[in-house]
């Protein structure tokens, strides 16, 4: 049975580089690739992919644009790893990324994490600490971390 392996995703340009780098480390056959987005808990419209109504894109446009474009860049990796040989799924989550990223990890049992990192001054770091930095403190597993 193929290892799980997330890959947390933010639906930047940058992703294309955790794509680039779970290739590199990887295996088709050997590991099962698993993309998550994480969106804030505002920006989202419905738990899973449907169809927004009338009501639903008068009274909500900028969440319902944000969550197409969630949609669509979790889409997009799916497609590009399956692409390349690899057995792929992928979810688009409301919630703190995070608590998304923790909690999907243990549901897989994952044998790593693939993520981004945000180079931030020391002031920033200070103010507002690293998702990566937060996910290895609370992981039990291997987190690789790319940075673009």
């Amino acid at each position: 049975m193929p290892s799980p392996v997330l890959i947390a995703i933010d639906a930047s340009p940058a992703s294309s580089a955790l794509l680039t780098l779970a290739r590199r480390y990887c295996r088709p056959g050997e590991h099962e690739l698993h993309v998550l987005l994480a969106i804030d808990s505002t920006f989202a419209v419905h738990e899973q992919p449907a169809p927004y109504t009338a009501e639903e894109l008068e009274e909500y446009p900028a969440a319902c644009e944000e969550q197409q474009h969630a949609d669509h860049a979790v889409a997009e990796a799916v497609r590009e790893l399956q692409h390349a040989g690899f057995t792929s799924q992928g979810c688009m989550v409301a919630g703190q990324p995070v608590e998304a990223i923790v909690a999907k990890a243990r549901e897989l049992n994952c044998e790593l994490i693939i993520m981004g990192h945000r180079h931030l001054s020391r002031l920033g770091r200070l103010l507002d600490p690293s998702i990566s930095a937060k996910v290895i403190d609370r992981v039990d597993m291997p987190v690789l971390v790319g940075s673009a």
